[in-house]
């Protein structure tokens, strides 16, 4: 009911106690009331079902949704539970519909901790590279034993395709790394380092890609802009400054 979300939204959530310690901070605090918004009823699931749902929805949305659109009037976002829904419209009151990834992440580390639960995030390049899967599920084993911090609780995978990296992997496991990737900017030092001289006055034409802009009002406001920047440029390099 949405007396109880008000009641829970006006204490003090600071002073109440969580599974685990986060750096307080404006997407903390919508993840603490969330917590304690399924805590009665330990519904934690429908609220990181309700992550799940708003993402798959991004892709659907305009440009500057967070700014132009009501949480509560996006159809998606009609099944969202009453918690999740009332923080969406906390946050777009206050302007920080942006903060909603650092929002899932410290509602699912509060959760995991209720729930006993390390989730070692496993970044690799591809989902197929089953080796590096592997090694990295092992180091992220051996970080899970070595700390103290992780006693009495079960590790988990979650795995993530990176694809900046080009081979190896980077473990996270709660805030403790271990990585020996290779991405591109190592590839691009390795070739640099290969290459005694470059002939700057030999490079390939570059290849541009149209923009595709959506048909309404917010792209219609940008193209406006963009045109009159083009133009001031072009004026600028006739005439000068």
């Amino acid at each position: 009911p949405i007396s109880e979300l008000k009641q829970i939204f006006e204490s003090d959530l600071e002073k109440q106690k969580y599974p685990t310690d986060i750096v307080p901070s404006d997407s903390t605090l919508f993840a603490k009331f969330l917590f304690k918004a399924a805590e009665p009823k330990n519904n934690y699931d429908a609220i990181l079902k309700d992550f799940e749902t708003i993402q798959a929805s991004l892709p659907k949305l305009p440009i500057l949704w967070e700014r132009s659109i009501e949480p509560d009037q996006i159809p998606e976002f009609k099944a969202l539970s009453p918690p999740t829904l009332f923080t969406l419209m906390w946050m777009k009151d206050n302007g920080m519909l942006d903060l909603l990834p650092a929002v899932r992440a410290a509602y699912e580390t509060y959760v995991n901790a209720q729930r006993k639960k390390v989730i070692a995030k496993i970044y690799v390049s591809s989902e197929k590279d089953t080796e590096a899967i592997n090694e990295a599920k092992k180091a992220a084993q051996e970080t899970h034993k070595a700390e103290s911090r992780f006693a009495s609780t079960n590790l988990e995978y979650k795995v993530i395709v990176d694809k900046e990296i080009l081979s190896g992997f980077s473990v996270d496991v709660s805030g403790s790394f271990v990585s020996n990737a290779k991405g591109a900017a190592d590839a691009a030092a390795s070739a640099s380092a290969a290459t005694a001289e470059i002939d700057y006055t030999n490079l390939p034409v570059a290849k541009f890609n149209k923009t595709i802009w959506a048909d309404n009002v917010e792209t219609e406001v940008l193209r406006k802009y963009f045109d009159q920047l083009a133009q001031y440029d072009a004026e600028e390099a006739k005439l000068g400054v």
